[in-house]
Protein backbone atom coordinates (compact mmCIF):
# COMPACT_ATOMS: atom_id res chain seq x y z
CA UNK A 1 0.00 0.00 0.00
CA UNK A 2 1.57 3.68 -0.66
CA UNK A 3 2.27 5.57 1.75
CA UNK A 4 -0.36 8.04 0.81
CA UNK A 5 -3.23 5.08 1.30
CA UNK A 6 -1.38 4.59 4.83
CA UNK A 7 -1.76 8.53 5.73
CA UNK A 8 -5.32 8.02 4.70
CA UNK A 9 -5.60 5.12 6.85
CA UNK A 10 -3.72 7.14 9.92
CA UNK A 11 -6.46 9.97 9.19
CA UNK A 12 -9.67 7.52 8.99
CA UNK A 13 -8.76 5.09 12.11
CA UNK A 14 -8.03 8.70 13.72
CA UNK A 15 -11.15 10.10 13.62
CA UNK A 16 -12.70 6.62 14.42
CA UNK A 17 -10.95 6.10 17.25
CA UNK A 18 -11.93 10.08 18.73
CA UNK A 19 -15.41 9.18 18.25
CA UNK A 20 -15.49 5.78 20.40
CA UNK A 21 -13.66 7.54 22.94
CA UNK A 22 -16.38 10.08 23.13
CA UNK A 23 -18.95 7.82 23.03
CA UNK A 24 -18.30 4.77 25.42
CA UNK A 25 -17.96 5.64 29.14
CA UNK A 26 -14.47 5.88 30.50
CA UNK A 27 -15.22 4.28 34.34
CA UNK A 28 -17.01 1.18 32.19
CA UNK A 29 -14.12 1.07 29.96
CA UNK A 30 -11.51 1.60 32.31
CA UNK A 31 -13.65 -1.39 34.95
CA UNK A 32 -13.40 -3.86 31.94
CA UNK A 33 -9.65 -3.30 31.14
CA UNK A 34 -8.13 -4.02 34.58
CA UNK A 35 -10.42 -6.93 34.57
CA UNK A 36 -9.05 -8.83 31.61
CA UNK A 37 -5.15 -7.79 32.12
CA UNK A 38 -5.67 -8.42 35.85
CA UNK A 39 -6.67 -12.11 35.11
CA UNK A 40 -3.95 -12.03 32.13
CA UNK A 41 -1.34 -11.19 34.45
CA UNK A 42 -1.59 -13.23 37.16
CA UNK A 43 0.30 -16.23 35.35
CA UNK A 44 2.94 -13.86 34.33
CA UNK A 45 5.42 -14.14 37.09
CA UNK A 46 8.58 -13.09 34.68
CA UNK A 47 6.75 -9.51 33.70
CA UNK A 48 7.83 -7.02 36.19
CA UNK A 49 9.06 -3.99 35.04
CA UNK A 50 6.00 -2.76 32.58
CA UNK A 51 6.01 0.13 30.45
CA UNK A 52 2.89 2.45 29.78
CA UNK A 53 2.20 5.40 28.47
CA UNK A 54 0.65 8.64 29.08
CA UNK A 55 -2.65 8.86 27.26
CA UNK A 56 -2.54 12.03 24.63
CA UNK A 57 -5.04 12.37 21.50
CA UNK A 58 -8.07 10.14 22.93
CA UNK A 59 -5.66 7.28 23.27
CA UNK A 60 -7.08 4.58 25.99
CA UNK A 61 -5.59 4.99 28.94
CA UNK A 62 -3.29 2.55 30.64
CA UNK A 63 -2.52 4.18 33.77
CA UNK A 64 -6.01 2.52 35.20
CA UNK A 65 -3.55 -0.38 35.51
CA UNK A 66 -0.84 1.28 37.96
CA UNK A 67 -2.97 0.50 41.39
CA UNK A 68 -3.03 -2.72 40.97
CA UNK A 69 0.08 -2.96 38.77
CA UNK A 70 1.85 -1.34 42.13
CA UNK A 71 0.09 -4.31 44.67
CA UNK A 72 1.76 -6.88 42.77
CA UNK A 73 5.01 -5.13 43.17
CA UNK A 74 5.72 -4.41 39.39
CA UNK A 75 7.79 -1.43 39.03
CA UNK A 76 5.64 0.96 36.51
CA UNK A 77 7.41 3.26 33.42
CA UNK A 78 6.54 5.67 30.73
CA UNK A 79 8.74 5.78 27.42
CA UNK A 80 10.80 8.62 27.00
CA UNK A 81 11.86 9.75 23.21
CA UNK A 82 15.50 10.50 22.98
CA UNK A 83 15.82 11.04 19.40
CA UNK A 84 13.85 10.93 16.19
CA UNK A 85 15.23 7.68 15.02
CA UNK A 86 16.24 6.28 18.08
CA UNK A 87 14.34 3.34 20.10
CA UNK A 88 12.53 4.91 23.12
CA UNK A 89 14.04 4.73 26.85
CA UNK A 90 11.98 3.91 30.25
CA UNK A 91 11.64 5.65 33.12
CA UNK A 92 10.33 4.51 36.76
CA UNK A 93 7.31 6.43 37.14
CA UNK A 94 4.22 6.03 39.53
CA UNK A 95 1.13 8.58 40.04
CA UNK A 96 2.47 11.38 42.44
CA UNK A 97 5.94 10.94 41.13
CA UNK A 98 7.50 14.52 39.13
CA UNK A 99 6.71 14.53 35.61
CA UNK A 100 7.99 17.22 32.94
CA UNK A 101 6.67 17.88 29.19
CA UNK A 102 8.90 15.46 26.56
CA UNK A 103 9.05 15.39 23.11
CA UNK A 104 5.32 16.06 21.18
CA UNK A 105 4.03 17.68 24.74
CA UNK A 106 3.71 14.21 26.27
CA UNK A 107 4.37 14.05 29.75
CA UNK A 108 7.59 12.11 30.86
CA UNK A 109 9.19 11.18 34.18
CA UNK A 110 11.33 13.48 35.38
CA UNK A 111 14.10 11.49 36.88
CA UNK A 112 16.96 9.28 35.59
CA UNK A 113 15.60 5.67 36.49
CA UNK A 114 16.06 4.13 33.61
CA UNK A 115 14.27 0.82 33.67
CA UNK A 116 13.75 -1.95 31.15
CA UNK A 117 10.37 -3.28 30.25
CA UNK A 118 9.41 -6.82 30.19
CA UNK A 119 6.11 -5.50 28.59
CA UNK A 120 4.99 -2.63 26.73
CA UNK A 121 1.91 -1.31 26.35
CA UNK A 122 1.43 0.82 23.57
CA UNK A 123 -1.45 3.06 21.92
CA UNK A 124 -2.96 2.43 18.27
CA UNK A 125 -4.93 3.67 15.81
CA UNK A 126 -5.97 0.21 14.68
CA UNK A 127 -5.42 -3.32 14.82
CA UNK A 128 -5.86 -6.46 12.65
CA UNK A 129 -6.53 -10.12 13.15
CA UNK A 130 -2.29 -10.65 12.60
CA UNK A 131 -1.10 -8.22 15.05
CA UNK A 132 -0.17 -5.64 12.84
CA UNK A 133 -0.75 -2.00 14.54
CA UNK A 134 -1.46 1.02 12.67
CA UNK A 135 0.55 3.71 14.77
CA UNK A 136 1.24 7.22 14.27
CA UNK A 137 4.18 6.62 11.87
CA UNK A 138 6.86 7.69 13.41
CA UNK A 139 8.03 4.02 14.15
CA UNK A 140 9.16 4.66 17.60
CA UNK A 141 7.58 1.60 19.23
CA UNK A 142 8.75 -1.09 16.30
CA UNK A 143 12.68 0.43 16.83
CA UNK A 144 11.91 -0.29 20.78
CA UNK A 145 10.75 -3.32 20.66
CA UNK A 146 12.89 -4.62 18.55
CA UNK A 147 15.95 -2.88 20.83
CA UNK A 148 14.78 -4.68 23.66
CA UNK A 149 14.03 -7.81 22.04
CA UNK A 150 18.14 -8.05 21.58
CA UNK A 151 18.91 -9.26 24.95
CA UNK A 152 15.03 -10.41 26.80
CA UNK A 153 11.67 -11.40 25.13
CA UNK A 154 10.18 -8.08 25.40
CA UNK A 155 5.97 -8.65 25.50
CA UNK A 156 4.26 -6.20 23.23
CA UNK A 157 0.90 -5.39 23.57
CA UNK A 158 -1.45 -2.73 22.06
CA UNK A 159 -4.49 -1.06 24.20
CA UNK A 160 -7.96 0.03 22.16
CA UNK A 161 -11.46 -0.26 21.88
CA UNK A 162 -12.46 -3.35 20.67
CA UNK A 163 -14.16 -1.28 17.40
CA UNK A 164 -10.66 -0.33 16.39
CA UNK A 165 -9.93 -3.68 14.85
CA UNK A 166 -9.66 -4.05 11.22
CA UNK A 167 -11.02 -6.87 9.71
CA UNK A 168 -9.05 -6.14 6.48
CA UNK A 169 -4.84 -6.63 6.77
CA UNK A 170 -3.57 -3.51 7.92
CA UNK A 171 -0.88 -1.95 5.95
CA UNK A 172 2.51 -3.26 7.15
CA UNK A 173 6.51 -3.29 5.96
CA UNK A 174 8.76 -5.13 6.64
CA UNK A 175 10.35 -2.68 10.12
CA UNK A 176 7.01 -3.04 11.32
CA UNK A 177 6.77 -5.42 14.35
CA UNK A 178 3.09 -7.24 15.41
CA UNK A 179 1.71 -7.27 18.90
CA UNK A 180 1.65 -10.04 21.12
CA UNK A 181 -1.64 -9.03 22.55
CA UNK A 182 -4.21 -6.61 22.34
CA UNK A 183 -6.45 -5.64 25.20
CA UNK A 184 -9.94 -4.10 24.79
CA UNK A 185 -12.93 -3.82 27.01
CA UNK A 186 -14.27 -7.24 25.29
CA UNK A 187 -10.97 -9.21 26.42
CA UNK A 188 -7.34 -9.95 25.05
CA UNK A 189 -6.83 -11.30 21.70
CA UNK A 190 -3.38 -13.16 21.82
CA UNK A 191 -1.56 -13.22 18.36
Amino acid sequence: MSEINKLQYRNIAFRKRKKLHSNIPQDEYSLNIKRFFEKWISDKKTVSVIGLYYAVKSEMNPLVLIDYLETQGKITSLPVVVGQNSPLIFKSWSPGKDIVVGHYGIPVPDNDQIVTPDLVICPLLAYDAKGMRLGYGGGFYDRTIKHLRRNKKTRYMGLAFSEQKSYQDLPSEAHDVPLDAVLTETGISNF
